[in-house]
């Protein structure tokens, strides 16, 4: 049985080879898990989800007029940036609590959620780049959207606003580097508050780095999405759009063309 965990926003007519994903846009359970045994406010808090990471997303897409894949489900359930073999792809506790419901689990479940969850949503993705790459005639970009803590359990403040996260290929990252540190006050982390050479990053190395596409991963830090920080939210997803626009521009033909079609400079 095929199972969909994913949301897909598809436009008729994409504008352009890029293709947005969020991997941790939700924090539903499958309602036959019963919350995993998880009180309201612990899935409503970070640790189910990247907060804020679904509306920018979702606006990226309308900017770009192009399309969007998002997870369904929450990480907790099953985290669908992570290899299939990762430790924590079904994590039994996340920064400091326990999630009841992944406790020992009988190998049958782990391989109905993985076969069921994470590669449908995987497959997708990969299917949805590849009739983008055929509709353009070229590999299309990549682009991850994450959201993490303003500090972790030490208390420390993470001092970046924008993490931008690269491997060996940094088509992406240089430029919309560039265009953010000259263009906005945001403190950019490079390779921060991850890098993107760890073992978290499971999407953009398999669909971009191994596909040989441009690709990165986009942090947030998610006190910006916070209900009192309306104007911030729209100052941000101007600067990144205008960032990414930038990015498409400089990797060269066709990407520069068909962004120049859409006229956002």
């Amino acid at each position: 049985m095929i199972i969909n965990n994913f949301i897909k926003i598809k436009k008729k007519h994409p504008k352009l080879p890029l293709l947005f994903c969020c991997d941790h846009a939700s924090n539903l359970i499958p309602n036959q898990y019963k919350k995993l045994g998880l009180k309201e406010r612990i899935l409503k808090s970070h640790i189910a989800y990247d907060i804020g990471a679904q509306t920018l997303t979702r606006k990226l897409s309308s900017i770009f007029k192009t399309n969007a894949v998002l997870a369904k489900y929450s990480r907790l359930f099953i985290d669908l940036n992570r290899d299939k073999n990762h430790i924590n792809l079904i994590t039994e506790k996340s920064d400091g609590i326990e999630i009841p419901g992944n406790k020992n689990l009988p190998q049958s479940e782990k391989i109905y959620r993985i076969n069921n969850f994470h590669q449908t949503y995987h497959n997708e993705l990969k299917l949805t780049l590849k009739n983008m790459d055929e509709l353009f005639f070229c590999k299309t970009s990549l682009i991850c959207i994450h959201s993490f803590t303003s500090s972790l359990q030490n208390k420390i403040k993470r001092p970046w606003e924008i993490g931008l996260l690269y491997k060996d290929d940094k088509s992406l990252y240089k430029p919309i580097n560039r265009y953010l540190n000259n263009n906005s006050n945001y403190k950019i982390g490079k390779n921060k508050p991850y890098s993107g050479y760890e073992d978290v990053n499971y999407t953009m190395t398999y669909h971009g780095e191994l596909d040989k596409r441009p690709f990165i991963s986009i942090e947030i830090r998610n006190d910006i999405f916070s209900r009192n920080n309306y104007s911030k939210i729209e100052e941000l997803s101007i600067k990144i759009s205008q960032a990414i626009y930038y990015a498409q521009i400089k990797l060269g033909s066709p990407y520069n063309n068909f962004a120049k079609n859409l006229n956002l400079s």
